[in-house]
């Protein structure tokens, strides 16, 4: 039974966190987010909470045509999951600080990777300068595994 569970495990897709530069590429018309989501149609995509708090910010603090502009663009994809930051990411990220802490990424890139490690998923990020030193998370971009 378990050896059964463990080959329909091995064959579920991994999920795939969409991190804010990716968006505000699609936004900006430089990565096709859209397009790049509909070859993958079986694959689940989500926003970590941390992603999806820096999205939101935009439309609170930004002149109103620039805001108008971001609330289209999360109206678009405000159907994908927001996955949570609980206590176990926090550990996590704050764990990843105490093992970084002579390469700093920044307080909301910790949690975002540690959203994603925690829920073994990949990253969508073009942040490869910051992500990169992140042991075990598995960045995504166009094209790359």
């Amino acid at each position: 039974m378990l050896t059964a569970l463990r080959k329909r495990a091995a064959a579920w897709l991994m999920s795939t966190y969409i991190d804010a530069d990716a968006f505000v590429r699609w936004e900006r018309g430089t990565f096709d987010l859209a397009g790049f989501m509909a070859q993958r149609p079986d694959e689940p995509f989500a926003f970590p909470a941390t992603v999806w708090q820096q999205l939101v910010f935009g439309v609170f603090a930004w002149p109103a045509d620039r805001s108008a502009k971001r609330v289209r663009y999360l109206m678009l994809v405000g159907g994908l999951p927001v996955m949570p930051f609980s206590r176990v990411q926090a550990a996590r990220a704050a764990r990843l600080a105490a093992e970084l802490k002579l390469i700093q990424i920044g307080f909301a890139d910790f949690q975002i990777a540690a959203t994603t490690l925690v829920d073994e998923a990949d990253l969508l990020t073009f942040n490869r300068e910051h992500f990169s030193r992140v042991p075990g998370l598995r960045r995504r971009h166009c094209g790359m595994r």
